[in-house]
């Protein structure tokens, strides 16, 4: 077993409670993560169609449980103690050249995930990297700091809300999410959203994409605002995701 004490280390651990992600560089082992690439290829090209869902490449065989490695089962361990091993590890998410011209930030799709499973709240939420993401390349994006403000919504609330009236109750108070999920309208929105970003309550927040190197584990808060990006790279890009809820 890793020690956590490496894993999430004081620094990281403030990183993932302010940003909402940390990355841990190579999490899971070189020959692990080249395997499951290697196995996801292949599904890849045996689809029926294009654009087979993540659900359509999923395995469940085994195929991808190298992915719970000890670096990533420590971190479960720190963020929830006592978890439910999943029926099956990693569900991919792939996405090819999405046919924009030019890379921009997108107005749509910006969601939260916990709503999936609101009776429990101890959720945590990874990935792992099966080819380096690089700018442009269809990372998930995300906004960083948006689990700061959306944790106070859902304990005044007492229960989880929908990702649409969370997006709709911080437009209302913030020009900057109120232009983020709008149409575009002629704007720089990467220089806006993801150079310059905005405050909110105290609150810095600005648009990231999910990058890293093959075998690299990225944490993401389960109340963390996100969205699908376009990939306007030649390379898709490749990622397993978990899902593990805590245990009552």
């Amino acid at each position: 077993m890793a020690k956590l004490q490496t894993i999430l280390t004081p620094d990281r651990l403030a990183e993932y409670q302010r940003e909402g992600v940390v990355r841990l560089p190579s999490g899971v082992p070189t020959r692990d993560v080249e395997a499951m690439a290697a196995t996801l290829r292949r599904k890849i090209e045996a689809r029926p169609k294009p654009g087979a869902r993540p659900s359509q490449l999923s395995s469940r065989t085994g195929e991808f449980d190298a992915m719970a490695s000890s670096t990533v089962r420590a971190v479960f361990d720190e963020l929830l103690g006592d978890w439910e091993e999943p029926d099956h590890w990693g569900l991919p998410l792939v996405s090819f050249h999405t046919g924009e011209a030019q890379w921009d930030v997108p107005y749509q799709h910006w969601h939260i995930d916990l709503g999936a499973r609101p009776q429990d709240p101890r959720l945590a939420r990874l990935f792992v990297v099966l080819a380096p993401s690089r700018p442009g390349g269809g990372g998930t994006g995300y906004i960083a700091g948006s689990h700061r403000l959306i944790q106070p919504q859902m304990q005044a609330a007492g229960r989880a809300l929908p990702s649409a009236q969370v997006r709709k109750a911080l437009a209302a108070r913030s020009p900057w999410f109120a232009a983020l999920t709008a149409r575009p309208s002629g704007e720089d929105r990467v220089r806006r959203f993801m150079e310059d970003g905005a405050e909110l309550d105290g609150v810095p927040v600005r648009v990231c994409e999910m990058l890293g190197e093959l075998g690299d584990v990225i944490v993401m808060h389960p109340l963390l605002m996100h969205s699908p990006m376009p990939n306007v790279l030649a390379t898709p890009r490749m990622m397993l995701a978990q899902f593990v809820y805590g245990r009552s």
